[in-house]
């Protein structure tokens, strides 16, 4: 697993409040829950393209920081025009220099929150950092 990996989830876009409802309730057992990010500074970074609003977690237990954002903005686009069968998306970040991080933990962490989600996930693309 890539510091910075963006995955695919094999849904439709209309399927946000499940997707929502399932990592939250993995979250809720080890006491954590994502928020959602509507403020036009969190909302900028990811121009051009356009959201009205995105999920957000951070874990400094593992030193992890991911968003599940809808792979199709307001104005159509998508963020992976070659992946429209996924309806979201999740971009995870590793810290690698953050000192609870554990390769091992942190990778099950993240593979426990896309297993969570229900949905079958393809990598869409991994980096060394953004």
């Amino acid at each position: 697993m890539k510091p910075v990996t963006t995955y695919g989830l094999k849904c439709a876009k209309k399927d946000e409040k499940i997707l929502v409802q399932r990592i939250n309730e993995y979250l809720g057992t080890i006491d954590r829950t994502m928020s959602k990010a509507k403020n036009k500074s969190m909302l900028k970074a990811l121009l051009p393209f356009v959201l009205k609003h995105f999920y957000w977690n951070l874990n400094k237990g593992v030193g992890t920081w991911f968003e599940v954002f809808s792979n199709e903005d307001l104005e159509e686009k998508y963020f992976y025009e070659a992946n429209k069968d996924c309806g979201w998306l999740i971009t995870a970040r590793i810290d690698l220099t953050h000192p609870m991080y554990e390769k091992k933990r942190t990778e099950q962490f993240l593979k426990d929150v896309l297993d969570s989600t229900g949905f079958d996930y393809v990598v869409i693309e991994e980096k060394d950092k953004e």
